[in-house]
Parts: structure tokens; sequence; C-alpha cells
């Protein structure tokens, strides 16, 4: 091998020798393709994978996507976990104070402080409550309603032929 580099080929300081196998490098660019599809266009997909596949091969194909899409979790949150620590370090260094607010665990302690505060209101003791009053209304303002109003009824006309109201 002439290789001019101290790295053995293929080397990516993010990822492992068993990330970078063919099918899971396959898979992640499935995943960003599956991003930008609708419903429709899935359901399309998923029917013409029925009929190339078959029905015996299928559950196979799901659970190793399900595999890859739960790898690619990790990965992701590995990335992600790196990424916030070096940042962290190179504030650090240049004496800047690492920002809290991207921190997730920041985040939930910021939560759990919020509830505490919420639950500290609840627990205090209410103000005193007005009683309602009643304001007496004037007798000459109130009109009684008729309970059982009579309606005239217009008179009926006979019927005539079909041809009277042309």
């Amino acid at each position: 091998m002439n290789c001019t580099s101290s790295f053995p080929p293929r080397y990516n300081p993010f990822r492992t020798a068993e990330h970078l196998s063919r099918g899971k490098v396959v898979a992640r660019l499935f995943l960003l393709i599956l991003d930008s599809l609708g419903s429709t266009e899935l359901l399309v997909i998923l029917g013409a994978a029925l009929i190339f596949f078959g029905p015996r091969r299928l559950p196979q194909l799901s659970r190793q996507i399900g595999k890859s899409l739960a790898e690619f979790r990790r990965a992701s949150e590995d990335f992600k976990r790196t990424w916030e620590r070096e940042v962290n370090l190179e504030n650090m260094e240049k004496g800047v104070e690492p920002k809290e607010e991207n921190s997730i665990l920041d985040r939930a302690a910021e939560r759990i402080r919020a509830a505490r505060e919420v639950a500290s209101f609840d627990t205090e003791t209410p103000a005193a409550v007005v009683a309602p009053s009643v304001t007496p209304v004037d007798a000459s303002l109130v009109q009684p309603h008729e309970t059982n109003p009579t309606l005239e009824a217009a008179p009926v006309e006979p019927a005539g032929s079909k041809h009277d109201w042309l």
C-alpha cells in the first residue's frame, strides 16, 4: 500500500471501523432521502417494495431499517455530545465561560426549577375572597311574559287546480 499519510485509508476521526461499512452508509443516505418524501410517495415506495421483495423478506428489511435508524440516532447524539464538549473546551481555553443554554441537562434543570416555582405558588395561602353582593332590581322594569300566547291562524283557502298559480 502506497499511502502518504500515517492514517489508514478511509480514516474518519468521528467514526469507528464498524460505522464505515457500505450498508450503513447507504442506510444513512436513505434516511436523508426519506426526509423529503411525502406520505403518498412513501406509500408508492412501500407498495413497490412489497411487490419487489415479497411478503417473506419485507419483515427482515424493516428490522434492518429500524436498526439503522436507531444506530443513526445514537451516532448523531454521540456526535452532538462530542461537538458540545469540544466547543466548551475551546471556550475554556480562550477564557470565555461556556454557554450553558445549549446543554440538555441545563434545560432539564431549568424546567424543574420552573415546576417548583409553580408548585410554590399553588401552596401559598389565597388572598381574602370578597363575597358577592346582590343589587335590588326595580319592579317596574320587570314585565311578566305571557306563558301561552295565542296566534290567530290565517284563513285556509280551498285548494284549486294545479294551474291556478301560473
